[in-house]
């Protein structure tokens, strides 16, 4: 059976290494068979907007170093190391990820669904093993119980929830709002404004007519395939990019898009072109803007942060100890039968068995402390020194 410290987290985030590099390691690890390529035995990716991390199972022989320089990409050999957590640390890490202790907007659904998703995707792709499965499984039951148990945001809190306030300071009963993309991120932005109820028509643009229609349906809005809005833009007064193309919104777009007061880009690889709205007098909110907005909202909710990180520490305590118990257990049905042959038969059977287990219960603790600091076998080695002893 695999130990805990062959579970390895390698990646990047928009706060460790800013939007390029992020959209450099994702470009460069697309799925989870890219990644299991470079040597790994199980794999897990991760890539959301706020980060790419490859959840591996480190093959024998390979440290977090080594990993490291295989998942980094060619295109940015100088660029800030990718931090890296293993053991115990990358599953408490796994699990403040699902929990979205570690988002930009703290507490925002979509994240545990996208670590589920992930997870389910790389089972079907045959990437996961017996060590990413119990890391998935635990991490993603924390998150349940902090969000369960703990006030952290209120349902349906996202990303796009960063960005209403700033269109609510520019936004007037019966103006027109367009958000490009009806995925997951672009169906949180519609239903968000939809369920904020500022009075403005609503554009859903896309390319699935089907999806597309049925979500601006809902929204009670109008939809609009995609290449009849890139060739001739409706007036907006504001416009939501959120979709997976980089450079969609360029310059020569927004030179035909009169009246357009902002310009929300959600999307990584970033939807909006580099230095597209300069001198256009556009107001551009960003994943730059919206970190700093998460920011004080982090400040705001301090208090409730600190409720989850000690939920998310009893639970990864807890699963440690199932995962260790699991490989010790030949081992501690071992010592409780040493301790049942030392009481003998002058007990009832049940009696004695109560009490055998009762005597092994601080030793067993002892074996599941030896193991998760130096390996099971140093805690084998011990049962069988205290059998002949």
């Amino acid at each position: 059976m695999r130990r805990v410290e062959q579970l390895a987290i390698i990646g990047v985030s928009h706060a460790t290494s800013g939007t390029a590099e992020l959209e450099a390691w994702q470009a460069r690890h697309p799925n989870h068979l890219a990644v299991k390529e470079l040597g790994f035995d199980e794999v897990v990716t991760i890539a959301t907007c706020n980060r790419f991390e490859a959840v591996v199972s480190l093959p024998a022989g390979v440290d977090c170093d080594t990993a490291r320089r295989r998942l980094q990409p060619a295109a940015a050999p100088n660029a800030r190391r990718a931090y890296t957590y293993r053991g115990e640390a990358a599953l408490e890490h796994l699990a403040r990820v699902a929990a979205s202790l570690d988002s930009l907007n703290p507490g925002e659904d979509q994240v545990m669904r996208q670590v589920r998703s992930a997870f389910t995707s790389a089972q079907s792709d045959g990437t996961t093993g017996r060590l990413t499965e119990f890391a998935f499984t635990a991490a993603l039951r924390a998150a349940k119980r902090v969000r369960r148990e703990v006030p952290l945001a209120p349902v349906n809190v996202s990303l796009f929830s960063l960005a209403l306030p700033y269109l609510k300071g520019r936004l007037e009963a019966g103006d027109r709002v367009g958000v490009v993309g009806a995925g997951e991120m672009g169906s949180l932005a519609v239903r968000g404004l939809a369920q904020a109820e500022l009075g403005v028509e609503l554009l859903v643009v896309n390319r699935d007519p089907a999806r597309g229609r049925a979500l601006a349906t809902a929204a009670g809005g109008s939809w609009l395939e995609l290449s009849a809005f890139l060739a001739r833009p409706p007036v907006l007064t504001a416009l939501v990019a959120a979709t997976p193309r980089a450079g969609l919104i360029d310059t020569a777009l927004l030179a035909r898009m009169h009246g357009l007061q902002i310009l929300v880009d959600l999307g990584l690889p970033r939807n909006v072109a580099p230095g597209a709205v300069a001198d256009t007098g556009i107001e551009l909110v960003d994943i730059d803007t919206l970190r700093l907005a998460g920011q004080r909202r982090r400040a705001a909710v301090g208090e409730h942060l600190a409720e989850a990180e000690r939920v998310i520490a009893a639970e990864v305590e807890a699963a440690l100890d199932t995962w260790t118990d699991r490989q010790l257990a030949p081992a501690i049905r071992r010592l409780r039968q040493l301790y049942r042959d030392t009481i003998g038969d002058g007990l009832p059977e049940e009696q004695a068995e109560r009490l055998a287990h009762r005597f092994a219960h601080v030793p067993v603790r002892g074996l599941r402390a030896l193991a998760r600091r130096y390996g099971l076998e140093a805690a084998t080695t011990f049962l069988q020194e205290t059998e002949q002893s």
